[in-house]
């Protein structure tokens, strides 16, 4: 009976973890998305191309290094709107917390873009990023199976489908 319970509750916990990874992978994944979208307008600068270039020169060791700085910056800003929401001003704190947390994350995305080839060449950083991917796939792999997955998808599908129709009409009459 224990073996059971213990069972089922182990399939539970499972099941409930892939779609928490799931959930969080999806939406970090429309944020890398959207973030992407917006920096391939930015890198239209003319600044901005010769700073990506100069990037491209550098030696693989000082583009790793250079993903600390974001994350260095990301820390008195997340102080700062914890300070600001524990003093009351929760509005002006999580403000702080979105805007850090987007830039940084529009910094990082696009050194990885533009450093990912020489980045792979250092075998730690490959080795964790080869098994990020691949455990991300087995993620959205076991994700996919799911009947409440499959449903979503369908309605979604047949969402965009009816919105596609509704544009077009929209911009026939």
């Amino acid at each position: 009976m224990k073996m059971k319970r213990k069972g089922l509750l182990k399939r539970a916990a499972r099941i409930v973890l892939i779609i928490l990874a799931a959930v969080w992978m999806l939406f970090e994944d429309w944020v890398w998305d959207s973030i992407l979208a917006v920096m391939e307008v930015v890198a239209r600068l003319k600044i901005v191309q010769d700073f990506e270039d100069f990037l491209r020169r550098q030696n693989q060791y000082l583009l790793l290094s250079l993903f600390i700085f974001p994350f260095l910056i990301m820390i008195p800003a997340k102080l700062l709107g914890l300070y600001l929401i524990a003093s009351g001003k929760i509005l002006r704190g999580a403000a702080i917390f979105v805007v850090a947390k987007a830039t940084i994350t529009a910094l990082v995305t696009r050194l990885f873009v533009i450093s990912r080839e020489k980045l792979l060449l250092i075998r730690p950083f490959a080795a964790f990023y080869y098994w990020f991917r691949e455990t991300k796939e087995r993620l959205y792999e076991e994700l996919r199976k799911m009947p409440a997955w499959i449903r979503a998808s369908e309605v979604m599908r047949k969402f965009k489908q009816e919105l596609k129709v509704r544009i077009r009409r929209l911009r026939k009459g």
